[in-house]
């Protein structure tokens, strides 16, 4: 143990250098399963490039930050940033939606302002501005409609629950609350006394300088962003720096009778949402080699087997991980678990993805120090990631050394902020603020009061990947209502980018405790572009930022794909959590 806590500590003089260093990735390209012949992968803004055989198959040199090109003739284009542990990436491609330039002749009645809100009612596509109703497919604007059911309305702020919906970036002056500070930049136009022109915010048909940032996610129907010329000719100058349209549900309030159809087809795609929300066992996501050593039935026979198997986790780390988990938690041995895990430690010492599957499991069996190791060595590795120092953070608070995880906290703020503000700078405040809070340290700063400022008694709930290509949709089901965060590039390839540019690979959700009920999340998986699992944590905090904080801890294996599966329910009233 001696020799790998040393071994551990030495992480710490790799230079950043190392890093960099070239290595080849190879993958297949396909459409639906079928491999494409011909599509170009090539290193962005270089004349590095290569072209997939007849079996889609295609080998390229990259070095970690590299962006990865891949394109082929009527299909959408794919960017992908390299990681450190990036040789294995296979891309599906998809069709590339286009309109036919086809042009039909024929007699236009337009249609009456009292027509155009009827449509407004029951037509997505439409929203309210303060020069009339735009609809994005046919106004000629750079205007982009995002879909309020997919946003989480749980977000403290609308700004909190778009962000990685639009290409752009936000800045808090003082906290994600304080409106007078707070600027969205949709562009980066540069006006005549320079600097960036921040855009301005068409509430109902009331523009405003300051985002809205009273309002209630539930009050809120629709969001739209303008940018471009488009912005400036219907807004003049306040528009240069892009608009950002919201439509409440009193402002637009339309006679029931008129919209009872729309509520029908609403109520159906509800309960067929529903329906398909059906999750499958846990049991088939066992590990195809393991179900020997699963299905033993003493811890003599378990040994018997493991000793067959441990020939192959040189090379199957997640499968040794698995083993080790299956000994602590089925016989209680965490000396056998301990034995299997530290070959995972000495095999892939330089591998961040194995091993922070493995802090995870250390995690989940209450064995701090060993994953307090683990995360220094992974920031080690990875010293430019701020979810490395997230991750040390909240380790140190997790064993009681609160100044230090205080000082990882502010480094991370102070380091980004003058470059851009991410997901993660909310994870970190909030943590931050809550740490302080909590546990009564000095701060010059005003403390955020995460009770007062949600205006309810949050449990929040934590998701942490430890593989950066990990593409996955949530589901929360609060019956009847229920929306969908999903994680693939394709539905949201500004945030995974952000994600892999800023290095975190975190997701935290909040739900008024007051509600009471049944809160249901389920996860559908959709791989990693790789044949490795991914493994995800998951921690649920009860009383959060209260002297009574008390938190849950769960952690899954993911690997097969396109199954949807039941991660957890959330009893809000017993303030418990069920499998």
């Amino acid at each position: 143990m001696k020799k790998i806590f040393i071994l551990i500590l030495c992480f710490f003089y790799l230079t950043v250098s190392a890093q960099n260093t070239a290595s080849t990735i190879k993958g297949k390209v396909t459409l639906n399963g079928t491999p494409i012949y011909n599509a170009n992968i090539n290193l962005k803004d270089t004349k590095t490039g290569v072209n997939t055989n007849e079996k889609g198959e295609y080998v390229i040199q990259g070095n970690p930050g590299d962006v990865l090109v891949f394109t082929h003739m009527g299909l959408k284009t794919i960017e992908i940033v390299l990681e450190d542990v990036t040789t294995l990436l296979n891309v599906n491609m998809l069709p590339k939606e286009e309109q036919l330039n086809e042009v039909i002749v024929k007699k236009h009645k337009q249609r009456s302002p009292e027509e155009r809100k009827l449509e407004l009612a029951v037509n997505k596509d439409l929203i309210r501005t303060q020069y009339g109703i735009l609809d994005s497919r046919k106004s000629g604007l750079s205007l982009q409609m995002i879909n309020v059911d997919e946003l989480p309305r749980s977000a403290p702020t609308f700004l909190e629950a778009i962000q990685g919906r639009f290409i752009g970036r936000i800045t808090y002056g003082g906290t994600i609350f304080d409106e007078d500070r707070t600027k969205v930049y949709l562009r980066e136009s540069k006006t005549l006394s320079g600097g960036s022109k921040a855009a301005v915010y068409d509430l109902d048909g009331l523009v405003l300088d300051n985002p809205p940032l009273f309002l209630s996610m539930q009050d809120i129907d629709r969001i739209a962003i303008i940018r471009g010329i488009g912005a400036s000719n219907r807004y003049g100058r306040r528009g240069h720096g892009g608009v950002i349209v919201i439509n409440t549900k009193q402002g637009n309030y339309i006679d029931p009778e008129a919209t009872q159809k729309f509520k029908d087809s609403i109520a159906l795609r509800k309960k067929r949402a529903l329906e398909a929300f059906k999750t499958a066992s846990w049991d088939t996501e066992v590990p195809h080699n393991l179900k020997n050593l699963y299905d033993a039935d003493s811890e003599e026979k378990a040994s018997q087997v493991n000793e067959k198997l441990e020939a192959n986790f040189d090379i199957s780390p997640y499968e040794a991980i698995a083993s080790g988990t299956y000994f602590f938690k089925k016989w209680k041995n965490k000396g056998k678990a301990e034995e299997i895990w530290n070959s995972v430690k000495t095999n892939y010492s330089s591998n961040a993805p194995v091993l922070k599957a493995l802090a995870y499991s250390y995690e989940e069996i209450g064995d701090l120090q060993a994953a307090m190791q683990l995360y220094q060595a992974i920031a080690s590795l990875r010293p430019n990631y701020a979810q490395s120092y997230r991750d040390l953070a909240n380790i140190n608070t997790n064993l009681g050394n609160h100044g230090k995880a205080l000082n990882l906290y502010a480094r991370q703020l102070l380091d980004r902020a003058a470059i851009r503000q991410t997901a993660m700078d909310s994870i970190i405040n909030i943590e931050s603020h809550n740490l302080i809070a909590r546990h009564k340290m000095e701060m010059s700063s005003q403390v955020i009061d995460i009770e007062q400022v949600l205006g309810y008694s949050p449990i929040r709930l934590l998701l942490e990947w430890n593989n950066g290509e990990a593409e996955f949709d949530v589901q929360c089901m609060y019956p009847p209502n229920y929306y969908t965060w999903r994680h693939t590039f394709n539905r949201n390839p500004e945030s995974i980018t952000d994600e892999k540019t800023q290095g975190y690979s975190s997701k935290q959700f909040f739900i008024n405790e007051d509600l009471g009920g049944e809160w249901r999340f389920n996860l559908k998986y959709f791989g990693n572009k790789s044949l490795d699992p991914t493994y995800l944590k998951v921690t649920v905090y009860f009383d959060y930022g209260k002297p009574s904080q008390r938190k849950e801890l769960k952690v899954y294996r993911l690997q097969k794909e396109n199954i949807n599966r039941h991660l957890l329910t959330i009893d809000t009233v017993s303030k418990a959590i069920s499998s």
